[in-house]
C-alpha cells in the first residue's frame, strides 16, 4: 500500500541534498554483544550533517577529523531517531505530503505528524512499552527487525524506570541476548520477530512492548503515533493478522 509513496526516495543522500548543512543529533553506541540493553544514558551523542555522518559510514578520510572522529564505525552504530519532521523540513514544507498516511485511513495525517528515523546496522531502541497510542511505520531505506510482544507479556518483561523516560518503561531484558539467570520468566513471552523492508507499513498496537533494530548498513524510517479504540475482543493471532500491514513492492 506504500509502494507508490513519494517519501520511498528519502535515502540518505537525497535527505542530505534536502538539509543540507543542517546538523541532527546521533545517539552512538557500541557494536556488542553483552546480556544487558544498551539504554540511551549509557550513548554518548554527536552533532553531525548528513554528508558527514555518509563520510562516516563510507571511511572517507574527513571521518577521521568530523563529529564521529572518536567513534570507529567498526566500533560503533550511530542513530538520528525521533526526528520531528515538520521541524526537519519546516522550510521544505512540500515534504509533508510525501508521507501519505491517508491510505491507511488517516485523511488529515502527513509528514507533519511523523518522525524520522536513520541509522547504521545494529542501531536499536531497548525493549519498550509507549504510554501513547498506537504506531504506524514506514520502511523506507534498508530493513529493521521488530521484536514484539503483547501487554500481557509484561511479567515477563522486568519492567522498569530507570532510565526513566516519561512517556515509556523500559524493560531490563535485552531481548535478542537475554540473561536467562536473572529473567527466567522472559522464556514464557511470546515474541512475534518481523522483518520489515523498504515499502511495507508495520501496526504497532497500543501498550504492546517492542525492541527495534536496523540490520542493514543503512536504515530510513517514518514513523507516527495514533490515538485509536481498539476491540478487545480481537484474538491475538487475529490482531496481529490484522494490524501487521505489509506492502511488497
Amino acid at each position: 500500500m506504500a509502494c507508490d509513496w513519494p517519501a520511498l526516495k528519502w535515502s540518505v543522500e537525497y535527505l542530505s541534498s534536502v538539509l543540507e548543512d543542517k546538523p541532527l543529533r546521533f545517539r552512538i553506541g557500541k557494536r556488542q554483544t553483552a546480556k544487558a540493553p544498551q539504554f540511551e544514558t549509557q550513548c554518548c551523542y554527536a552533532e553531525a550533517t548528513l554528508s558527514e555522518f555518509l563520510a562516516w559510514t563510507q571511511g572517507q578520510p574527513d571521518a577521521a577529523i568530523g563529529p564521529f572522529s572518536t567513534s570507529p564505525y567498526s566500533q560503533c552504530w550511530a542513530y538520528a531517531d525521533y526526528k520531528y519532521i515538520a521541524m526537519l523540513f519546516e522550510e521544505e514544507s512540500a515534504m509533508f505530503q510525501d508521507v501519505v498516511w491517508t491510505d491507511f485511513g488517516f485523511p488529515d495525517r502527513d509528514g507533519r505528524d511523523s518522525t524520522l528515523w536513520i541509522g547504521t546496522e545494529g542501531a536499536n531502541t531497548p525493549c519498550h512499552q509507549d504510554s501513547y497510542g498506537c504506531n504506524l511505520v514506514l520502511q523506507v531505506h534498508g530493513r529493521k527487525r521488530w521484536h514484539l510482544f503483547p501487554s500481557e507479556d509484561t511479567h515477563c518483561l522486568y519492567p522498569t524506570r530507570i532510565p526513566y523516560e516519561e512517556s515509556s518503561v523500559f524493560s531490563r531484558v535485552n531481548v535478542v541476548n537475554p540473561d536467562w539467570n536473572r529473567f527466567p520468566a522472559f522464556a514464557k513471552a511470546s515474541a512475534h520477530v518481523v522483518t520489515l523492508n523498504p515499502g511495507q507499513v508495520l501496526f504497532v498496537p497500543r501498550h504492546w512492548w517492542h525492541y527495534v533494530e536496523s540490520i542493514d548498513p543503512i536504515t530510513v524510517s517514518i514513523n507516527s503515533w495514533l490515538e485509536m479504540v481498539i476491540q478487545k475482543s480481537l484474538s491475538c493471532s487475529l490482531y496481529l493478522q490484522y494490524c501487521i500491514c505489509g506492502a511488497v513492492c
